[in-house]
């Protein structure tokens, strides 16, 4: 038999496409791919860090509320304490990031009072003071207004609250360590993004 066999398909060759094409195309799809691929790891930490810090200050919360160590004490535990009970906490989810307790010294070098505390109120307060990428702890309480007299037409006690017992609040803020880079995100100076959580409890004392 001659010829060329019925019903075979010949192969043909496709046009190879030019090799500067395609090293065009990769340097458009990598930086995308690459930017999607930090994001998404950048928003799964964030999630982490920041379920890790709302768990620590409901803790740091009940641990500012106790009477410390004796049923009877009069003053809650200061920051320093506060935070050295959650800082392992923290410090395994805040990678990167440093974490101190924000109290104002006394005399003897301690914190003072918690009624004298004045917590930092935005994360560029901490990073003004302790520079970038640092998380503080701070103690601060709200004792209730005395009771007075009720005036005529009101029923004591006098007035609302005058009896309740202080309100502490526990509050971790500043910035965390993160893949966010200089000009994207919220963070102030790139690679950190914010963190501003508090609780606030009443103070869980014996004392009379």
């Amino acid at each position: 038999m001659g010829g060329e066999l019925e019903g075979v398909v010949r192969l043909r060759r496709m046009p190879r496409a030019p090799s500067g094409q395609a090293i065009v195309e990769f340097a458009v799809v990598l930086p995308l791919f690459l930017f999607c691929l930090i994001g998404a790891l950048d928003a799964g930490l964030w999630a982490v860090q920041t379920s890790a810090e709302t768990s620590a200050v409901e803790q740091a919360a009940m641990v500012a509320s106790s009477a410390g160590s004796s049923p009877t004490s009069e003053t809650a535990p200061d920051a320093r304490a506060v935070m050295a009970s959650i800082s392992g906490r923290l410090r395994s989810a805040l990678f990167g990031t440093a974490i101190k307790s924000w109290c104002a010294t006394d005399a003897n070098g301690g914190c003072a009072p918690d009624s004298t505390q004045h917590c930092p109120s935005t994360p560029a307060e901490v990073q003004a003071a302790d520079g970038p990428r640092v998380v503080v702890v701070c103690v601060s309480e709200a004792d209730p207004p005395a009771c007075v007299t009720p005036p005529p037409g009101q029923v004591a006690p006098y007035p609302l609250g005058c009896g309740d017992s202080p309100m502490i609040t526990v509050r971790v803020v500043g910035f965390v360590a993160s893949l966010v880079p200089p000009g994207f995100g919220p963070g102030a100076g790139g690679f950190e993004l914010p963190t501003n959580i508090s609780a606030t409890t009443h103070t869980l004392r014996f004392a009379p």
